[in-house]
């Protein structure tokens, strides 16, 4: 990948009047390439040093935004070597995703949730925000409702999760306790003509993560992103953590 893929960031970053940081700015352009297929799997970035030099920014903007990709399955680096586009893995037809406390409930353990953080962002708070789609008016004030929940299975810690979602798509959301349903669930039931996308990776959790899900040492966990849509557009994006001694995918076969 020529550094002049990055020109068009620069000329870019010069009309956004976004006060976004620039990290998230340059983050938002590489996710803008792969989601449009311009940059395949497994394709090489140029340098954080090349990339810093072209916009005229220090490298550690660069890295911190390498950096978040690369810890959310976008990009993967191979050391001596480079930095890299990530080959994404989509769930397959053989394998059914269900909500986690439907999950708990055919295994015949106890569901239990425990809120950690529940709050409204504004346009400018959420890297992803352009995903969404929104015109002006609905990208003004705070549009989007934030949460982060864990969700146990006999009082065990079995899913971590961190969503965000259009607060006009669900405006109680925000309200719910999800004493009896997890927010999958709610919001499949909310509007059933969801159209739903999920891609599952493995990944080795940060010390953060691990405190968290109470796991033991650097256990790996599964990842999974799921994605609710209407009509193509996105309306709720989650990021869901699984410990892998702990949960196990289903197979149709």
């Amino acid at each position: 990948m020529p550094i002049h893929s990055f020109q068009e960031l620069q000329h870019s970053l010069e009309r956004d009047d976004r006060s976004l940081p620039l990290y998230q700015k340059i983050k938002e352009f590489i996710l803008e390439k792969i989601a449009l297929r311009e940059w395949r799997p497994h394709q090489k970035l140029p340098s954080e040093n090349e990339i810093s030099a072209a916009l005229n920014v220090s490298r550690m903007t660069v890295n911190r935004a390498f950096k978040e990709l690369t810890e959310e399955g976008y990009l993967f680096r191979e050391k001596g070597s480079g930095t890299f586009v990530a080959e994404p893995f989509q769930l397959t037809p053989f394998f059914e995703l269900f909500p986690i406390s439907q999950e708990i409930a055919i295994e015949g353990n106890q569901y239990g949730v425990l809120i950690l953080e529940r709050k409204r962002l504004a346009f400018d708070e959420v890297p992803f925000a352009s995903h969404f789609q929104l015109t002006d008016e609905e990208a003004a004030d705070f549009p989007f409702l934030y949460s982060e929940i864990l969700y146990l299975s006999n009082g065990v810690p079995i899913q971590y999760e961190k969503r965000t979602l259009l607060a006009a798509f669900a405006p109680r959301y925000e309200e719910e306790h999800f004493l009896h349903h997890c927010s999958s669930a709610y919001l499949l039931n909310l509007v059933p003509a969801l159209s739903q996308k999920h891609r599952l990776e493995a990944i080795i959790p940060s010390l953060e993560l691990q405190k968290i899900l109470a796991l033991d040492g650097e256990e790996a966990c599964f990842k999974v992103i799921e994605k609710f849509q209407i009509q193509e557009k996105l309306r709720s994006y989650a990021e869901q953590f699984y410990p892998a001694s702990r949960y196990q995918f289903h197979s149709r076969i």
